[in-house]
């Protein structure tokens, strides 16, 4: 029933361990207390290991799926998240022919990182059609679930220049402010000065 296959289809800490070595997992685990970016070895072995995992839970398909401000629509982001859909395939780059046969995979660079039409938030007349570009970003500390053959990437979701136009990036931004002034504040009264991070 529902309640016995509840969690049974995220990545989660336990799937990581399991499904990637020893060293990807301790760098990647390692990177959400610094805040250090993944490398693309990692990126690489990383996406490999959630595309095969998707696919065995029937996945056809990705998004990255965000919660962007909605000004004026009488809903907030959280009520109405948002997906930028894809499906698991991609030209196979090392074929010699002019026509590329596709394969299925999910390219690393596309789990990361994806480009999406921002013009539209928090409302159609904000920015400029020129700077209309928005980028949605894998959130780490979030896990990638599977549902209804699509595996969805939480993530944040930003303007070409940085600026958020969803809900996730300030809390995500808060985090990381609450972190560093509190380590801080360990520090200068000399109280848990070996603390690493600080989870608000």
């Amino acid at each position: 029933d529902a309640l016995s296959e509840m969690s049974s289809a995220i990545f989660n800490d336990e799937v990581m361990k399991a499904r990637l070595s020893s060293r990807v997992y301790a760098r990647f685990k390692e990177a959400l207390v610094t805040g250090a970016p993944t490398s693309e070895e990692d990126q690489k072995a990383i996406a490999e290991a959630i595309f095969k995992w998707a696919r065995e839970l029937g996945a056809v398909s990705f998004a990255h799926w965000f919660f962007p401000m909605r000004g004026g629509s009488g809903a907030y982001g959280s009520m109405c998240g948002a997906c930028k859909m894809d499906t698991l395939i991609d030209l196979d780059w090392s074929s010699s022919e002019a026509t590329k046969p596709f394969q299925a995979c999910l390219p690393y660079e596309r789990l990361f990182q994806g480009e999406t039409d921002g013009s539209s938030f928090p409302n159609g007349g904000l920015r400029a059609t020129h700077t209309a570009a928005a980028f949605t970003t894998w959130d780490r500390s979030s896990p990638c679930f599977v549902m209804d053959k699509v595996l969805r990437i939480p993530c944040a979701f930003v303007t070409h220049l940085g600026a958020c136009i969803d809900d996730k990036t300030p809390l995500l931004r808060s985090n990381d402010a609450v972190n560093k002034q509190g380590l801080r504040l360990l520090k200068n009264i000399k109280i848990g000065t070996d603390a690493k991070a600080i989870h608000s």
